[in-house]
């Protein structure tokens, strides 16, 4: 049960109106942090998530002690309600669990899910990049086409990779919007997953590309991809999902702005605008209708009835007699 917040003033109010649930939301803050030990890949990998996710991250160089998402989640939510961010990711290493990237979604100031990628050292020295490659040039606030290669991605029993794959469409998306440049579409995150084999999960792959378009003689221009930026390869460690119906409180939209009002079935209104509403009722049947007797309904005596049934004699008397007293004596 989602507890509710009455605002005590107007600015409290416009705060929770603020973060009511929209048709369109806007893009959802990061919150990038790291805890006492954070070696170098870690900051890179920070650095990156940062350099794509700008002007909506907020990176803090500080290091924070005594933070365990799957310990204790006041730490984090904390700071996350102070910066107004939607997304954590929170960067740690120690003996058993060497360079942990943990990415957490927030919902109604707490933990709505998480989940831990732990970052996997280059296999040989050509995975690591030259310097020159480790920069993104890439123009400011813009969005990415995302690729998610793999069987892993549609598999509905798997529900890890569904929430992997929402949390990063969340962070890397940007601002919603209905028109695209082409010419704003300058790079491309591609995020494969390996085949998964028994007993083992699939390694995740982070991966960007420039695009560069060239003339190809025809309409449409031709499509080259060059490999830019570090490259992260990842496996997933533990996880903790989110409530059911905490997820289906979080899934709600807000009202469509240009959505027509619904008409209800058979009320209109007419030239006077009153309303009148059309009922209808299926066949009825009286024969076992009750009705109360009264005297003033019942036939009199020497008229005959068109029903079939006899007049009672008793109540034939009974008028009978009161007319007689009614009538007035002759002499």
């Amino acid at each position: 049960m989602l507890r509710e917040v009455k605002p005590k003033n107007p600015r409290t109010a416009r705060i929770l109106k603020a973060r009511e649930p929209k048709l369109i939301e806007p893009p959802k803050r990061t919150l990038l942090l790291h805890g006492t030990k954070c070696p170098m890949p870690l900051q890179t990998v920070l650095k990156t998530f940062h350099g794509l996710t700008t002007p909506h991250s907020v990176l803090f160089h500080k290091k924070n002690e005594n933070i365990h998402p799957f310990e204790s989640t006041e730490s984090i939510e904390f700071l996350a309600n102070k910066n107004d961010c939607g997304i954590v990711v929170f960067g740690s290493s120690n003996k058993k669990r060497p360079n942990c990237v943990t990415l957490v979604r927030i919902f109604d100031s707490k933990v709505l899910e998480m989940c831990e990628l732990l970052l996997l050292p280059p296999q040989n020295q050509e995975d690591v990049p030259p310097p020159n490659m480790m920069k993104m040039n890439i123009g400011y606030g813009l969005k990415p086409m995302m690729l998610f290669a793999g069987s892993a991605w549609e598999d509905a029993t798997n529900r890890t990779y569904a929430m992997l794959k929402s949390i990063f469409l969340d962070m890397f998306k940007g601002e919603e919007t209905d028109k695209i440049d082409v010419e704003g579409l300058q790079y491309i995150l591609m995020v494969a997953a390996e085949e998964p084999t028994e007993g083992l999960s699939p390694v995740i792959h982070l991966r960007w590309y420039k695009i560069r378009t060239k003339r190809s003689g025809q309409k449409l221009p031709r499509v080259e991809l060059d490999e830019i930026g570090p490259k992260f390869d990842f496996k997933v460690g533990r996880v903790r999902e989110a409530d059911p119906s905490v997820m289906k409180e979080a899934m709600k939209q807000g009202k469509r702005p240009n959505e027509e009002p619904k008409t209800k079935k058979n009320i209109s209104m007419d030239s006077m605008g009153d309303k009148i509403g059309r009922v209808h009722l299926g066949k009825q049947d009286l024969s076992g209708l009750q009705t109360r007797k009264m005297k003033g309904l019942k036939r009199r005596a020497g008229i005959d009835s068109d029903d079939d049934g006899d007049v009672d004699m008793m109540d034939v008397d009974q008028v009978s007699e009161d007319e007689a007293r009614k009538r007035p004596k002759t002499s």
